[in-house]
């Protein structure tokens, strides 16, 4: 970079103390960048220079999320304003998103840069025209970064904070069908199965709203939810993902139904869980059967946990509990590792089966 433009400026020297333990070894251009930096944010000047100065020293260092703070205050200072409300340029924000996204190439888990895209992007919401257009297009952005890395947190994050900031019924559909491609490509994509729920239930898509407001799906669509994630699990079962999505959506169910308090309510999500614990345990009979080489037994910790969760609901049924302690039983020799959080939850159903039998010899 060229300093002329700032030979009026004199450079503020970074302050490490009188004895710094650990002095880093900075560049002579990156200290001259910064040094001249520190002067400009003392004087508050937000000019053009200024600008320019951020983009050179986030080029040296991109996680500064001081100089990402004053390039926003210095891209609102350059733009006009409309009725004294802060706002930025819609050509200053689309050449700051594609600067952000040259950075980005090298830093996909930058929290500064990924926030100062957002930050942008507020601003770009509240203007006039297809604002949708503008979505799909940052969409496509975060689509190219999980395309390198499914699981990035962050672009994962940006993606729910733009459907949801809009909220339209498009982007909520067309989401489940992105979800949907996302588990196809890489099944044990957990990132890509909580993203299915997230736009079900976040976008109101197939839910209803439960006693305390929160929306929970449908019966019907829960119904279709718990086949998809039993297709999910058929095709691994050793693949956590489509277990703990099954869990989820028939335990969302009971717990809806047990807050209504209506009975028919009730026994149409009994019914619906009875149906899919017979379907698992379907699953596990038909894959210990198969007795696969690359695994010592049969059986699935995944399964198992997931059959227990279910028959666990079920708190008064001596027939369900039984069976869930067996299963707690093996899981303890499946997966060794949680023994102990698999010996407390026998430990517990044990107690729920004691209570059984004694409510049984008080009634004779």
């Amino acid at each position: 970079m060229d300093f002329a433009d700032l030979n009026d400026v004199e450079p503020i020297p970074q302050d490490d103390g009188p004895e710094p333990v650990c002095s880093i070894a900075y560049s002579p251009e990156f200290i001259k960048a910064y040094d001249y930096l520190r002067a400009l944010l003392k004087a508050d000047e937000r000019s053009e220079r200024a600008l320019n100065l951020t983009t050179f020293c986030l080029k040296l260092n991109p996680a500064n999320y001081t100089v990402w703070h004053f390039r926003r205050r210095c891209l609102i200072s350059l733009s006009a304003e409309t009725d004294q409300t802060p706002a930025i340029d819609v050509e200053r924000i689309e050449k700051d998103l594609d600067f952000a996204d040259k950075l980005g190439g090298t830093n996909p888990k930058n929290y500064q840069l990924w926030y100062h895209r957002r930050a942008l992007l507020e601003f770009r919401f509240k203007e006039e025209g297809d604002i949708l257009q503008v979505a799909k297009k940052e969409l496509e952005y975060v689509d190219k970064i999980l395309d390198d890395d499914s699981k990035n947190y962050h672009a994962w994050s940006h993606r729910q904070w733009i459907i949801k900031t809009l909220n339209k019924t498009e982007l909520w559909s067309s989401e489940i069908n992105y979800s949907h491609s996302k588990v196809l490509s890489d099944p044990r994509n957990n990132s890509a199965w909580n993203q299915r729920w997230f736009a079900l239930h976040e976008g109101k898509i197939s839910s209803v709203y439960s006693n305390d407001r929160s929306a929970v799906l449908s019966l019907e669509k829960a119904k279709e939810e718990a086949s998809y994630a039993l297709y999910g699990a058929d095709l691994d079962p050793f693949n956590e993902s489509p277990w703990r999505y099954l869990v989820g959506i028939l335990m969302e169910q009971w717990r809806s139904a047990k807050r209504g308090r209506d009975a028919d309510d009730i026994a149409k999500v009994t019914g619906l869980i009875q149906e899919n614990i017979g379907k698992i345990r379907e699953m596990k009979k038909s894959w210990e059967e198969k007795r696969p080489n690359d695994h010592s037994s049969g059986s699935s910790a995944s399964l198992l946990s997931a059959l227990v969760d279910l028959l666990e609901i079920f708190t008064d049924a001596k027939e369900s509990l039984t069976e869930a302690k067996a299963l707690l039983g093996k899981l303890m020799l499946e997966d060794p590792v949680r023994r102990k959080y698999w010996l407390k939850r026998e430990k517990h159903i044990t107690k729920l089966l004691v209570s059984i039998e004694q409510k049984e010899n008080n009634a004779v």
